[in-house]
């Protein structure tokens, strides 16, 4: 539904806008609306994409909706890369705002939106590159008040929640798997990445966890607030380690050292400038050939095994393998 210019009403709940405001309140969900349909203009800007892909098979994309949870290093990067390629709607989550040090990866971050809402600002970034696209956003996160609506209607899931957040990531995960809805999750680690593939049927970021949904919600809130003991402090670090991050390069030999130390001192995990945008691309490829799965076409493409196995590349060790099959 087509809004006046700068416009504004309530649809469950959610603001729907044509323009974004400078001043805009980040504690309301908000959906921008495309500002006329020109479709000239959308199969022009697409049209490199066509080749690769066919006409059907970009119509398919545009009729695609993308929900990205996390607007860090690599989901504002793959909000951008979904919006380039065509996707019709892209939803993005996040209650977090920028800080300096988000200026090394993060595609919203900048000097001028340090301290600011990183779903928002993720949103003017990507209003600024094209705005023939809906774009819903959740400056709220993924919480118990707008997992359901935010799933809804969504093809595919990106979890790219932040590290700490156990309980968050398992809720979004719990939602997704009652609605069917299949979530991709994938790291970076030094010059390399993780591709993980959760279905309804696959193992459960539950079991990935070792963690119950309950347990992961008060760890993370306590560990959020700066409360947690450091025997907590260590499940949850030990956990997503062990979960999500089964292999660790050692490229010279004391980088788990350095790593997990910032990780205990700080809650930052060190994350190198250059290789977010390389996950970024792995990952967005395997969501671009997932989408087209049912077009017809047959790419003969290496499938994304099912949790718990995952595909693995690293640019630094020129290695790529596929696990089929791993238990914690």
């Amino acid at each position: 539904m087509q809004e006046s210019h700068n416009s504004e009403r309530r649809d469950a709940g959610i603001i729907i806008l044509e323009d974004l405001p400078a001043n805009l309140d980040p504690s309301r969900p908000f959906r921008l609306l495309p500002k006329g349909v020109d479709e000239a203009y959308y199969w022009e800007r697409v049209d490199r994409n066509l080749g690769w892909i066919t006409r059907h098979e970009q119509q398919m994309l545009r009729d695609s909706v993308i929900g990205i949870a996390g607007c860090g290093g690599m989901g504002g990067q793959l909000a951008e890369k979904f919006l380039r390629l065509g996707v019709g709607e892209i939803r993005i989550a996040d209650c977090e705002a920028f800080d300096t040090s988000n200026i090394n990866r993060q595609f919203a971050a900048t000097r001028n939106t340090v301290g600011k809402s990183k779903a928002v600002e993720t949103a003017r970034m990507l209003r600024g590159v094209t705005d023939d696209t809906v774009i819903e956003v959740w400056p709220q996160g993924v919480c118990e008040d707008t997992v359901d609506r935010f799933i809804a209607g969504c093809d595919v899931i990106c979890d790219e929640i932040e590290f700490w957040a156990v309980g968050s990531r398992i809720l979004l995960h719990q939602e997704a798997r009652k609605r069917g809805i299949s979530v991709f999750n994938c790291n970076t680690i030094g010059f390399g990445t993780r591709l993980f593939f959760f279905t309804p049927q696959s193992a459960t970021m539950e079991e990935c966890l070792n963690m119950t949904y309950e347990h992961a919600v008060e760890l993370q809130e306590k560990v959020a607030e700066g409360k947690a003991i450091k025997v907590e402090v260590d499940e949850v670090l030990q956990s997503v380690m062990n979960g999500l991050l089964p292999e660790f390069p050692d490229y010279a030999g004391n980088e788990y050292a350095a790593f997990t130390g910032r990780l205990y001192r700080e809650h930052k995990a060190p994350i190198i400038a250059t290789n977010p945008s390389m996950a970024t691309g792995f990952m967005a490829d395997r969501i671009l050939l997932y989408i087209l799965r049912n077009s017809g076409i047959d790419r003969k493409v290496v499938e994304v095994p099912e949790m718990p196995g995952y595909l693995y590349f690293d640019a630094a060790k020129m290695e790529a393998k596929i696990v089929q099959e791993r238990w914690w």
